[in-house]
């Protein structure tokens, strides 16, 4: 066989399983989190940019393994619905609800969300035998060429 020929079936033999398939939902994402104070425990909102690719968010705020690191990540399906994991470490213990009341400690917990096209909103589980309080979350999609959040 030719050896142009074969390098090029295998480029394009590359080219079309190589390349992602764009996911409706993908984009960057203004994504807002709010966790209302409970027992003693200080509320917050914190804000910060996730992207989505393939239909797959994540996004990132603080410094990864310092004391108030969060991480949500998950797949959004093509109805919108997504399981979502928030994921972190604690800040300080005026923040920190439950039993985990210091700073510096690894946590995680399920976020159930819902999107369209432009913006989206999801609640922490706190169903039976889940400690931890009601965080609320929000998510805007930024139209094409818009690099920051909203404050």
């Amino acid at each position: 066989m030719n050896k142009g020929l074969l390098f090029g079936i295998i480029l394009i033999t590359l080219s079309a399983g190589g390349q992602a398939t764009a996911g409706k939902f993908d984009g960057k994402w203004n994504t807002t989190v709010t966790c209302d104070p409970k027992g003693g425990t200080l509320g917050y909102t914190l804000h910060f940019i996730s992207t989505v690719t393939g239909n797959v968010l994540h996004g990132e705020r603080g410094t990864r393994g310092q004391p108030a690191y969060l991480a949500i990540d998950g797949k959004i399906a093509n109805d919108g619905k997504a399981k979502l994991t928030a994921s972190g470490v604690t800040a300080g213990a005026e923040y920190t609800h439950g039993p985990i009341k210091t700073e510096g400690h690894d946590y995680s917990y399920e976020v159930k969300a819902q999107f369209t096209d432009t913006e989206g909103t999801g609640e922490r589980s706190t169903g039976l035998g889940i400690v931890g309080r009601p965080c609320h979350w929000t998510f805007e999609k930024q139209a094409t060429g818009d690099s920051a959040a909203k404050p």
